[in-house]
Order: structure tokens, then C-alpha cells, then sequence
């Protein structure tokens, strides 16, 4: 009991550091970037190039998984990930110091989680527990340093960007080397493994992809402009932070409940509701109706994030057999949030510097509706197509 308690221990410090260290940068990469001199394509950019990052990194930690601990990687990509973080200090405004800097950084960031999710759904299954209200830890930290970053903005400027990030960065490599890494089998043989490309070949996989891309996708305006659309309606970096903060509160409580509303309702309806209410919210931001429109709608993140990453965990992680398990999390990791959250953000980037912030967001809902379509066939029966050959 002492032991399992420890173990939950040290999975709910590890989301709270690492979501921490994400709440202070996304909120305020955009402006952070823009004080050092980078116009709109840049930053939409850069901020593809954080995203472009998970398209490599997990499936390459998913292939080292059977060569070297699960342990060791984490933690390597932990400490990786906190160094190269420290590279920004002296990059200034030099577009290519920065994009390199970036690449490498959010590569090992990006390595981790996938793992660590892997980690948390097998533990819970072995103790009882939800996944949901141990990621919601993630969610907190969030919400604590999106807010804490825009008290410190607001009081010291943008120079407070970089260390808040980089301590968090070191304390999340500090909580993983506590982690239940028993929950899963360590080193893996190859020639042990069941075959991975018999299962690509299901193609209601391939549907579940393509729709998350282009979900994921569409939050791309929203990581790298939000901030700045919000402030160019004249509010400060303290009510940025707040609007942050509340929707990740409406994840944090989604993520309380929401096994019980995914057991209750199942995959498809939670699936479905969460890209129509996604589309709903960037159209409601793009016709901006309101402060009090804006605020309701950040409440909608209960939905395109946590409802839709809650349902997908789920669903990959009855998908794949055990063994195959983290390179299944890590090619929904790599394809969802790096390609689709980095084919958004550079889209983003281009169409904020020819046709403003009204027009992206627009687009965005409007390919957030149009990934609702391809759930169709993500739930058509296996019979119908089988499988590929």
C-alpha cells in the first residue's frame, strides 16, 4: 500500500512539473518571441517547430524502448530537455539560433510524455485507479503557472519567461526518476515483439488519425496567437493568463469525471462532441462577440482538449496489444499533436500575417467540423473494410 502510494505520488509530481513548465511557455512563447524581435510567420514557425518535434521524438523513444530501460530514456530525455532549454538564454533574436535551439529542446520534451502516459495507464489498470484524476495533476500545474507567469509578467517583464520554465523543466527530469517504471515490461527484445505493421493496417486507426490531426490541427492559431489576439483587444498579460487558466480548469474538471462520462457515453459520442464544441469555440473567438462570450468559450477546452485526449488514451491503449502499447501511444503522440499541432501552427503563421486573427480562427472551426466527418468511418464496423493489405 506505502509502495503504490508512493508510486501514485510520484506520477501525479511528475504531470504537475511538467505541465507547469507548459503553462508558463504556452501562454506566452507568442509574446515572448515577438519582444525578441520575430514578426507573425516566425512565430507560427517556431512554434510548428515545438510541435513538429513530437512527430520524430516519440516514435524514435518508442524504437530505442528495446534497446535501452524505459527508465534510463525518460530521465535522459528529462535532463536533455532541461539543458538545451538553457541554450535560449543566449540565442537573442537570431531566427536560426532560435529555430535549432527550439528543435532541440522540444525534441527530448516532447520524448517523455507518451512514455509517461504509457507508465500512468498500465499502473492505473494494475491498482484500480483512474487515469483521468492522475493526469489532472498535469492540468493544475498548469493552470498554477499560466497564472503565476502572468502575475510575474505583468510585475518583471518578459525576463521572467526563461527561468520560470527552465526550473520546471529541471524539476520534472527530478520527479521521473521516481516513477512506477514496473508497471511495465523494461527492455524488450525485438525478436519477442508481435509484428507493429499488421496493426497499421486496421483502417479505423488511420480514420482516428486523420481526424485528430486535423482537431489538433486547428488548435494551432490558439497556441501561437491567442495570447496576442486576446491583448490586441486590450486586455493585459494577467487577465491572458487568467483566460488560460480558466480553460484549463474545465479540463482539470473534465479529466475528475471524465472516465465515468466516457464509460457512461462511450468513445463515439465523447469523440464527437468534443469536435463539434472544438469548432464552436474558435468561430464564437473569431467573431469575438464579447468579453463574456470569450470567457464562456475558454470553458470549451473540457472539450477540445481534455475530452478528446481522455477518449484517445482510451481508445489506443485498448487498440494495441501490451507490448506494442508505447509505440502505439507514441504514434498518436507524434501524428496528432506533432504533425497536426505543427501543420496548424505554421498555417497559422501564414494566415495571421495575410488575413489577420478573425479569418484564422475561422478556418480553424472550420477544420475542427470537418474532422467530425472522418469519424464516421473511424466507427464503421471492422467487417465493412476489414483490414488492408
Amino acid at each position: 500500500m506505502l509502495k503504490a502510494r508512493h508510486e501514485g505520488q510520484a506520477l501525479v509530481a511528475f504531470y504537475f512539473f511538467y505541465f507547469c513548465a507548459l503553462g508558463a511557455f504556452m501562454p506566452y512563447w507568442g509574446p515572448w518571441l515577438r519582444s525578441v524581435g520575430q514578426d507573425a510567420f516566425a512565430i507560427g514557425l517556431l512554434t510548428a517547430a515545438v510541435q513538429f518535434s513530437k512527430v520524430l521524438a516519440p516514435n524514435v523513444w518508442g524504437w530505442l524502448l528495446h534497446h535501452a530501460s524505459m527508465r534510463w530514456l525518460i530521465g535522459a530525455g528529462g535532463l536533455a530537455a532541461a539543458l538545451n532549454f538553457l541554450l535560449l538564454f543566449w540565442a537573442g533574436g537570431h531566427f536560426l539560433a532560435l529555430l535549432l535551439i527550439t528543435l532541440l529542446f522540444s525534441f527530448f520534451w516532447a520524448a517523455t510524455l507518451p512514455l509517461v502516459d504509457n507508465i500512468s495507464m498500465a499502473w492505473a489498470e494494475r491498482q484500480g485507479r483512474r487515469y483521468g484524476r492522475i493526469r489532472l495533476w498535469g492540468s493544475i500545474g498548469f493552470i498554477a503557472l499560466s497564472l503565476a507567469m502572468g502575475v510575474l509578467v505583468s510585475q518583471w517583464g518578459l525576463r521572467s519567461f526563461l527561468p520560470g520554465i527552465a526550473l520546471f523543466l529541471f524539476l520534472t527530469w527530478w520527479a521521473s526518476r521516481f516513477l512506477p517504471f514496473d508497471s511495465e515490461p523494461q527492455t524488450i527484445a525485438s525478436s519477442t515483439l508481435p509484428a507493429f505493421l499488421p496493426e497499421l493496417r486496421d483502417f479505423r486507426l488511420w480514420f482516428f488519425l486523420a481526424a485528430g490531426i486535423l482537431e489538433q490541427a486547428s488548435h494551432g492559431v490558439y497556441y501561437a496567437f491567442y495570447s496576442i489576439y486576446v491583448e490586441a483587444h486590450g486586455y493585459d498579460s494577467t487577465t491572458v493568463g487568467l483566460l488560460w487558466a480558466l480553460a484549463v480548469l474545465a479540463e482539470v474538471l473534465f479529466f475528475w469525471f471524465g472516465d465515468r462520462i466516457l464509460q457512461r457515453w462511450g468513445t463515439m459520442t465523447i469523440f464527437v462532441s468534443a469536435f463539434l464544441l472544438t469548432a464552436l469555440r474558435w468561430m464564437v473567438i473569431a467573431v469575438w462577440p464579447g468579453f463574456v462570450w470569450i470567457v464562456l468559450v475558454q470553458t470549451l477546452h473540457a472539450a477540445s482538449y481534455a475530452a478528446f485526449h481522455l477518449a484517445a488514451i482510451h481508445w489506443v491503449f485498448a487498440r494495441f496489444p501490451q507490448a506494442l502499447r508505447p509505440r502505439g501511444m507514441a504514434l498518436y503522440a507524434s501524428l496528432v499533436y506533432g504533425l497536426g499541432g505543427g501543420l496548424g501552427a505554421l498555417a497559422a503563421g501564414w494566415a495571421w500575417s495575410h488575413w489577420g486573427g478573425s479569418f484564422t480562427f475561422f478556418v480553424a472551426g472550420v477544420l475542427a467540423a470537418v474532422a467530425t466527418l472522418l469519424l464516421l468511418g473511424m466507427f464503421r464496423p471492422h467487417s465493412a473494410l476489414e483490414k488492408w493489405v
